[in-house]
């Protein structure tokens, strides 16, 4: 397994174990947003084979990882009120 293929499966299990709250901030953080968006249409264009992830780039897919373990490692409470002030329209 290549170090890009580890980061990818590493990214995909620290998102898979989150709590609800702290999903929901890294998703709405809005570069996460921006990739997420790109990968999907990557990931139509190539007839939906694999997983949208497996369409990142190895940067894409380190910096996701990155973004990931920092939501993942903050308290709910605090993922929450980020999420909520995004959804508000604020910026966090």
């Amino acid at each position: 397994m290549g170090a890009g293929e580890d980061i990818r499966r590493k990214l995909v299990d620290i998102v898979d174990n989150m709590g609800q709250m702290n999903r929901a901030a890294f998703y709405s953080d809005p570069y996460v947003e921006r990739i997420v968006e790109e990968l999907h249409r990557r990931w139509a264009g190539n007839g939906y084979q694999g997983e949208p992830v497996d369409y990142s780039s190895d940067e894409e897919a380190t910096r996701l990882y990155e973004i990931a373990r920092r939501y993942a490692s903050m308290p709910s409470w605090e993922a929450y009120k980020i999420f909520i002030k995004r959804v508000e329209g604020g910026e966090d």
